[in-house]
């Protein structure tokens, strides 16, 4: 179909503009409207930035990505580990001394547990853009009690602000990493930011990250 080809076409174009990708080994096919890309990049995050170019044309209905990871030269299976660690160290939201990393043919797999779903996700995440990484195999495990509970001082701060003064009609949100509890949200004085600071410190955890944005003037 002559669209099919347009949209090849501009797909491809878009390739070569991209640093990322203009040198890349990108196969792009085109078939009512689904973009199928195959062929080989050097890193996942080459791979994601094709899908995601890809995707943002008009034409295109969906993506196939069909692309292999692989990393330009050779680097063990023991020095791709290492650097995982490292980056997983790094981290100052992933609690490294529950998580263990194998590797088997740039293959990462990470084992042990978690304090929550969002850090399982960010290790992933954090393993994918290592060097070397060809893809992650997640086996890390949420410690459910540990999540109850979290959940249940969520609620509990939540609480505390709705029926602090001032802070009642402020849209404002709570979540549990660790030992910290994060504070999100729009209030429209600096005042309300430090009260519910302040709240939240009433309860037991070590640190209170206030992400809470002022809009006032």
């Amino acid at each position: 179909m002559r669209i099919d080809e347009v949209l090849r076409g501009q797909i491809k174009q878009a390739f070569m503009l991209d640093d990322r990708l203009s040198e890349q080994s990108i196969e792009v096919t085109v078939h009512d409207g689904t973009a199928r890309l195959a062929g080989a990049v050097q890193s996942h995050n080459r791979k994601l930035a094709a899908q995601l170019i890809a995707a943002s044309f008009e034409g295109c209905r969906s993506v196939v990505n069909e692309l292999e990871v692989k990393p330009p030269g050779h680097v063990s299976d023991e020095r791709i580990a290492d650097y995982v660690r490292a980056a997983l160290d790094a981290h100052a939201d992933i609690t490294m001394e529950t998580i263990a990393v194998s590797v088997s043919n740039g293959v990462t797999t990470l084992s042990g547990s978690a304090a929550s779903h969002w850090e399982r996700t960010l290790a992933e995440d954090v393993a994918l853009g290592s060097k070397g990484v060809c893809a992650v195999k997640n086996l890390l495990v949420v410690n459910l009690d540990d999540q109850i509970e979290d959940e249940a001082l969520c609620h509990e701060i939540r609480a505390a602000l709705a029926y602090t003064r001032g802070l009642r009609d402020a849209d404002l949100r709570v979540a549990i990493n660790g030992d910290t509890a994060v504070l999100a949200g729009e209030v429209p004085a600096l005042w309300q930011k430090e009260t519910a600071e302040a709240v939240a410190r009433r309860f037991r955890v070590s640190e209170v990250r206030n992400d809470i944005i002022v809009t006032g003037t």
